[in-house]
């Protein structure tokens, strides 16, 4: 079967329109060299077509491998997997993150030319119908732009001088975090601009004491300072391609005109595109809340008692489960079934059903002033909500658990972790798959080795305090260190790469030494040695099984990735009977 690109796919990727794992190809690929004190690092940038317009692109530096090996270059077909668009120098690029090779070809296909802003202005006679409906429909008065006022879109991290003026719509209480073993506070705000677009502040320690003071949800400010960063879409439903942290040089104003800013944004999508959304990512969601549990208290992982309350969201469509959680839970009691645009909602997967959830991090806009909204309430009004919809959800994979016969477990992709979004929920998940291990972090910032305690059954680490090594969390204090393995392993399949973390045992299996050794060698300062037991040791190819939780860290939520299990394929025969077995039931299906 060939492949074919994914068409259209270029200008919705430049307007940041939803566009899932686009199929585009290489018309171009060029090395860059750059310094940063004394070190050079090696870059490469691509065009990538739709077939019809292109689009510049740049990888990330851990798929620099993919280019070496030549799973990409010149005419190749690739699948993005993670990607986001910004802006450089005035030019719009793509920041590719992850990518699968798809197929290589001979030649460029179609004549494609570059996708600009021109472009797209050749488009806006089509489009104008629509905005002005958008704009019936959330009433924003357009007014001109302040003298030295920068929008939230204009941001980037090249613009270093700017002066934004915004409306604060949400502030987090300060959450604490504790880091290397030291206590640190976060807090975020959302902001909207007279556009009506959204932008994230971030801001740590004592800036979270000084502006926590300053800041408040309704009133409007001028802002000027901050260090932009690119977005991560996964902490935060605001569909912009940065965020700011607010630091030492970051200066707020009280502004009191304030009739071009509107008091909330709405940028929210029906529940007939969650299927479609990713697991994992935030959304904002509009809906009528047409059933609600009661408030039922759960045990987390971790044994802390949790408050619960399981509703159903609903439009003229469909029907999905919505799950608050904490303060949201017990407050929000939903009398009269309201519409509500629920903000910061987490897409989540629970017996092969979508679901949603919110947390203390989320937020409820009740009975909005929509058209939207006031339509779900004439069709729920009419009876609508008696009608048996459809329950969101269909079967999209298989629940994963800890088994010990893993070896004989049917393989999975490692994208299956970010796919059906694993490690979300109470218990861990598990995956078997048949992966190469092709890189074992060993440098001074990804130390391979801790120092342990040497009590019965400990393994907890220690540091060096006066004349004895004392442990960190279970208050031991010992002579002299065991030394244990925790690096940071890259696994590597056709589908995706990840890093997981690998403990003592299993190391010592794929380095055929013990870390007493290795630490050895690097306080000798024997480096060619040291490096030459994590040179040798790769590739590596065999199945591995993998524990995938949700961690958090400095405020954000994260997975992590654990290799619990190692086995080495020395079987080629077995291997390949078993590989045979897969494509006949690929043939089969």
């Amino acid at each position: 079967m060939t492949t074919q690109l994914t068409e259209g796919s270029i200008p919705k990727i430049f307007k940041n329109e939803e566009c899932v794992h686009p199929i585009l190809q290489v018309i171009d690929l060029e090395e860059t060299h750059s310094k940063n004190k004394d070190e050079e690092t090696v870059r490469y940038r691509l065009k990538l077509s739709d077939g019809k317009f292109y689009l510049l692109a740049t990888l990330n530096r851990q798929l620099n491998e993919m280019v070496i090996n030549e799973e990409i270059k010149n005419f190749s077909f690739i699948k993005l997997l993670n990607y986001q668009k910004t802006v450089i120098k005035n030019t719009d690029f793509l920041l590719v993150s992850n990518l699968e090779s798809v197929s290589t070809q001979t030649e460029t296909i179609g004549g494609p030319t570059q996708f600009t802003n021109e472009t797209e202005e050749n488009e806006i006679e089509i489009e104008k119908e629509q905005e002005q409906q958008q704009q019936q429909e959330q009433p924003i008065k357009t007014q001109p732009l302040e003298t030295g006022i920068t929008l939230l879109r204009n941001l980037n991290t090249y613009n270093k001088n700017w002066k934004i003026k915004v409306r604060v719509t949400n502030k987090t209480e300060p959450k604490i975090y504790n880091k290397n073993g030291k206590q640190g506070q976060v807090m975020y705000v959302t902001l909207v601009d007279s556009n009506g677009d959204e932008m994230r502040a971030t801001m740590f320690n004592d800036n979270v004491t000084n502006f926590n003071k300053v800041l408040h949800v309704s009133k409007c400010y001028y802002i000027t300072g901050g260090m932009l960063k690119p977005a991560d879409r996964r902490f935060s439903s605001i569909q912009s391609d940065y965020e700011i942290n607010f630091n030492n040089y970051t200066t707020i104003t009280l502004c009191t005109n304030t009739s071009d800013l509107p008091k909330e944004a709405y940028h929210y999508k029906k529940l007939s595109e969650i299927e479609k959304t990713q697991n994992g990512m935030k959304i904002d969601v509009l809906g009528i809340i047409a059933e609600v549990g009661e408030l039922i208290e759960v045990k987390s992982r971790t044994g802390k008692q949790l408050k619960k309350r399981e509703c159903i969201l609903a439009d003229q469509y469909l029907r999905i489960s919505c799950n608050f959680w904490g303060e949201i839970a017990e407050k929000n009691t939903f009398p009269g079934n309201p519409v509500i645009i629920l903000k910061e909602a987490n897409i989540g997967e629970y017996l092969n059903k979508k679901n949603i959830s919110a947390s203390s991090a989320a937020r409820i806009i009740l009975e909005p002033e929509i058209n939207e909204a006031q339509e779900i309430r004439d069709w729920w009004y009419r009876g609508g909500g008696k009608k048996n919809q459809e329950q969101l959800g269909k079967t999209i994979g298989k629940s994963f658990s800890s088994n010990t016969n893993w070896i004989e477990n049917d393989r999975d992709p490692l994208s299956n972790i970010l796919n059906l979004n694993l490690g979300v929920g109470e218990k861990a998940d598990y995956i078997t798959s048949k992966v190469t291990i092709t890189h074992i972090l060993h440098d001074e910032n990804n130390p391979v080795c801790y120092p342990s305690c040497t009590f019965e059954n400990c393994t907890k680490k220690v540091t060096l305090q006066g004349s004895h090594w004392v442990g960190e969390k279970c208050n031991h204090r010992v002579q002299k260190p065991n030394y244990r393995f925790n690096p940071k392993i890259r696994l590597t399949d056709s589908s995706s790469s990840i890093y997981a973390t690998a403990f003592n045992q299993i190391c010592e299996e794929i380095l055929g030494v013990k870390a007493e050794h290795v630490e050895t060698l690097k306080q000798q300062g024997r480096n060619d040695e040291f490096n030459e037991i994590f040179n040798k040791a790769v590739p590596l190819e065999g199945l591995a099984r993998i524990r995938i939780t949700e961690s958090e860290y400095e405020g954000k939520t994260f997975k992590r990735s654990i290799l619990s299990s190692f086995k080495p394929i020395t079987d080629y025969v077995l291997e390949s009977k078993k590989l045979i077995e897969q494509i006949n039931k690929i043939s089969e299906n």
